[in-house]
């Protein structure tokens, strides 16, 4: 696939389009880099954040291996739809990027490795990732080891989180992965204490009635990340623009701290 192709089709921003197109990176460069991502993750990574715009650089090397990963999805059978859906991810990330750092490409260069080696797929309104369980946990008769193999579920941004979308792309999920592995979700959305500043018919709240929360950490403030668009040490320089903002910014105020939750999806929810 060529790389316009591949940008026309995850919608991405033309200015970003534009600036990828004057890199000028040599093919043999690709190709040396792309071994090095295949080898080496952790030295590539060091190696594009030498250059000084590091960020559009990591757009161009993933959107060149999202281009290529494209015959693998044809092999396997898995439709357009789905390929889409999935690198759109990388507009997502190109969109947060600018926002926060007013320069396009990607910041969360160690976030697509997961797409290039289709270990992810967005199906629907939600993704979910095959991976090994960084977590023990035990839930009833659920009982997760550490490096049992997992869904782990993530949730785009960008869209509401209707349940009957959610309900949809988890039994679009079972199909796809089958239900012989537990289904988790670490994420601020699941955390207990957002009933203290949603209200009541909240998407969010059922979100979470989906799962059975099992751990709870504050090792992020993604959840602030996520409802400000940066992380502030003075709470008084976030916005209130909408009523999220102005009640999380309340509770905070009052004390209160936003976490994350732990969740196990029950199959028989909802």
């Amino acid at each position: 696939m060529e790389l316009h192709r591949f940008f026309e089709g995850i919608r991405m921003m033309p200015e970003a389009v534009r600036q990828v197109g004057r890199l000028h990176i040599e093919e043999r460069t690709y190709q040396r880099i792309k071994a090095l991502f295949q080898r080496d993750k952790k030295k590539f990574y060091t190696t594009v954040l030498r250059q000084p715009d590091f960020r559009i650089c990591f757009l161009y090397y993933f959107s060149r291996m999202g281009c290529e990963t494209y015959e693998r999805y044809q092999e396997d059978g898995i439709g357009e739809r789905i390929y889409w859906d999935t690198f759109y991810d990388l507009t997502l990330w190109c969109e947060n990027c600018f926002r926060e750092y007013g320069a396009y490409g990607t910041d969360q260069y160690d976030w697509f490795f997961r797409h290039i080696e289709c270990r992810l797929f967005r199906l629907g309104r939600l993704e979910f990732e095959r991976m090994e369980s960084e977590w023990a946990l035990k839930y009833g008769r659920t009982e997760i080891k550490k490096g049992d193999t997992v869904i782990n579920v993530h949730i785009p941004q960008g869209e509401r989180l209707e349940l009957a979308a959610v309900r949809a792309s988890c039994e679009q999920a079972f199909s796809f992965w089958g239900k012989q592995y537990p289904y988790i979700c670490h994420s601020w959305l699941l955390y207990p204490e957002l009933s203290r500043v949603l209200g009541k018919e909240s998407n969010i709240l059922g979100f979470q009635k989906l799962f059975r929360i099992v751990q709870v950490d504050f090792a992020e403030r993604e959840a602030e990340w996520r409802i400000y668009g940066k992380i502030q040490d003075d709470l008084e320089l976030y916005q209130e623009a909408t009523s999220l903002q102005k009640k999380a910014k309340e509770y905070l105020r009052d004390g209160g701290a936003l976490g994350n939750g732990l969740g196990i999806l029950d199959f028989s929810a909802g």
